[in-house]
């Protein structure tokens, strides 16, 4: 039997004989329990069926055009993760086709999903001869360890069957090749991809977002954050654009056979909008790779610091004291800015400063710290790796490259966290660099007045068109989700 207990429930018989039948309690419990069980079972099987017949796409991450490391992988490890090893066994396009003069064929196909570089390259037709050879000669050149699915293996050969040419495509402008010599043997050399830089001038009226002018003027949405951060200051592209504003750009292409690589130096940009007025700023260097946009008077939009030190896709995670952190699910003060970007984006130097600590730090992962003067220091962590050279005690000046950007230590994706801290507390980056910038040295003051004269003429002689009907305002698409990160 049961008995009531002091709450008013029911308590239950400590220790039942095997004779006495459960109570309505013990039943309930067990029913749930079985149901629970057969749940889990469920789920299992379910799982076991998708990683059984359901093909993971393949996800190569983006890799920085970067000189190769010192210490190089076997070309026999594989360079793949578990879910590249997972790919698809459809067979991978292969393209083949005769060569310019007619002597030989070229043949082309993807990395795929091969364990290592020689077995890519058996499996694409070499011999074992061939396949040593062209690793003997690549060896040097190229990081075996970075090899994606999606990147291009290209053969030459001629019409006896011989290997003549080989060429390893990693993008438009990462291409390594081994060719034959005098002696018949292979050298492998990194190929210097010409880049066709253009300027461009370009403007348009905005009718529903910035975002979406630029992309009628035949512009990418990328270009949005040079106008938002340079203005910062002084407009809110969120709450002030209107219907009727209008934009001017001048900007450098950089293409690859014609198509855009990406966009380089953006030399001048205009807004004028209804609720903020007209402002111009005009890019200028007053030393090699140091510039900075300035107004008409040449004063500095981004003062003694650099704000954001990197170009970033979006906020994930602003500064914030009782942050709820998104791995360890409790609050954790949030001493930094988190800023998303893609894996190997060059992080900068926000100011000059003297190097404090370059390494690995638990949660951080890889961290670079700065000490500045008047007691700032500056914080980069979840690095994926450092700038080369860069050690404790070095020197360093604004906008020098520093690291670039990982996932590294506790974090759910690719990010800068950018700290910064005054005598020893955190701050909010984004309140406390905010103040005005400098102004040019008199030295440099005459030559930026005769470029600022020059842009000037440019960005006025870029036709903006009419201002939009209210029908022919187009629908702002959905922002893409962020996802908090650190």
């Amino acid at each position: 039997m049961s008995e009531p207990s002091d709450d008013g429930g029911v308590r239950h018989r400590p220790l039942p004989s095997v004779g006495i039948p459960l109570l309505r309690d013990e039943v309930r419990a067990s029913r749930v329990r079985r149901v629970v069980a057969g749940s889990l079972v469920g789920v299992a099987l379910v799982a076991i069926l998708l990683a059984v017949f359901v093909v993971p796409e393949l996800v190569g991450e983006e890799e920085p055009a970067e000189e190769p490391d010192d210490t190089l992988a076997s070309a026999e490890t594989a360079p793949l993760s578990l879910l590249d090893a997972a790919a698809a066994s459809a067979p991978p396009e292969v393209v083949e086709e005769p060569l310019a003069d007619g002597a030989g064929t070229r043949t082309v196909r993807p990395f795929g999903s091969a364990i290592g570089f020689r077995p890519a390259l058996v499996e694409a037709g070499c011999t074992g001869a061939e396949a040593d050879a062209l690793i003997a000669a690549l060896t040097e050149v190229m990081d075996f360890r970075r090899c994606r699915p999606s990147h291009e293996l290209i053969f030459e050969r001629d019409v006896e069957g011989t290997l003549t040419r080989f060429e390893y495509r990693a993008s438009s402008t990462q291409v390594y090749e081994a060719h034959r010599n005098a002696d018949g043997d292979f050298e492998g050399s990194r190929v210097e991809v010409p880049i066709d830089r253009i300027r461009i001038a370009r403007g348009g009226t905005i009718r529903a977002s910035l975002g979406a002018a630029l992309e009628r003027a035949g512009l990418g949405r990328t270009l949005v954050g040079v106008f938002v951060e340079t203005f910062e200051r002084q407009i809110n592209f969120n709450t002030q654009t209107r219907a009727g504003d209008t934009f001017r750009i001048i900007v450098e292409e950089e293409r690859v056979a014609g198509e855009l690589l990406r966009y380089g130096t953006v030399y001048a940009i205009e807004v004028r909008g209804q609720r903020f007025g007209e402002h111009r700023a005009y890019w200028y260097e007053a030393r090699p790779q140091h510039g900075d946009f300035h107004d008409e008077t040449g004063r500095a939009f981004h003062g003694g610091w650099l704000r954001t030190p990197l170009r970033y896709d979006h906020i994930s995670s602003p500064f914030d004291p009782r942050r709820l952190h998104p791995i360890l699910r409790r609050v954790v003060p949030h001493n930094g800015v988190d800023y998303a970007a893609g894996t190997g984006t060059p992080v900068w130097a926000a100011a000059d400063g003297t190097v404090t600590f370059v390494g690995a730090r638990g949660a951080n992962g890889n961290l670079v710290s700065v000490q500045h003067e008047n007691g700032y220091e500056t914080h980069y962590a979840h690095l994926s790796r450092f700038a080369a050279g860069l050690e404790r005690g070095q020197t360093v000046t604004q906008r020098q490259v520093i690291g670039y950007v990982g996932s590294t230590g506790r974090s759910t994706g690719p990010h800068l966290h950018f700290g910064l801290a005054r005598h020893g507390r955190f701050v909010d980056p984004q309140v406390e660099l905010n103040g005005p910038g400098r102004m040019l040295a008199a030295n440099h003051l005459a030559r930026f007045r005769r470029i600022a004269r020059t842009l000037r003429a440019e960005l006025d002689a870029i036709e903006v068109g009419p201002a939009p009907d209210d029908a022919a305002e187009e629908p702002e698409p959905p922002a893409a989700p962020t996802e908090p990160t650190d």
